[in-house]
């Protein structure tokens, strides 16, 4: 199957997974997020406010955001950034009908000696731990532009997204750890 085909059969199997069975795995998925960014520092958490069949990892933002800067995505044009929330008030339906933080928020800058965790969202993940997204490309694009920065990416997904392999090209970047439930 193509990057095409796996993300139209992941996308369908992740709609198909029922609201308590979503939700429960959402917050296994949570714990084991919490307790990972609780271990280390990090200078900021970049977090993304998910759709509705994504895993719910807003919990996250509150359990985190006392002791850590807390960040979500913005796509402008064909760029994403990632902007500090400081309240969940402050983002807004953006791109894609995705959540987004307003423009007033701050863009984060880049540390050359600080550590950053990133949540990064797919479809599908395969146990290499390379995604497919919704195909544009934007967190492939952001860590290319972020080359050299300390980014530790985390991968979230259903186990019914989670697969052996499937194929990648050269400008996919894969994530360090996945975590599924």
């Amino acid at each position: 199957m193509d990057k095409k085909e796996l993300r139209k059969k992941y996308t369908e199997i992740r709609k198909n997974i029922g609201i308590e069975d979503r939700k429960h795995k959402s917050e296994l998925i949570v714990k084991e997020l919490t307790d990972l960014i609780n271990k280390d520092k990090y200078e900021a958490i970049l977090l993304y406010a998910p759709l509705e069949y994504e895993q719910d990892v807003l919990p996250v933002y509150d359990l985190c955001r006392k002791e850590n800067t807390v960040c979500f995505p913005r796509v402008n044009g064909n760029e994403m950034d990632f902007f500090i929330v400081d309240s969940l008030s402050e983002l807004e339906k953006g791109s894609f009908g995705v959540r987004e933080p307003k423009k007033e928020c701050r863009a984060l800058e880049y540390k050359d000696d600080a550590r950053y965790l990133v949540v990064v969202p797919g479809t599908v993940f395969d146990k290499n731990g390379f995604r497919i997204g919704y195909g544009k490309g934007y967190y492939d694009s952001f860590f290319a532009a972020h080359e050299g920065k300390n980014f530790f990416k985390i991968g979230i997904c259903f186990d019914e997204c989670l697969i052996d392999d499937f194929p990648h090209e050269t400008q996919d970047v894969s994530v360090d750890m996945i975590i599924s439930s």
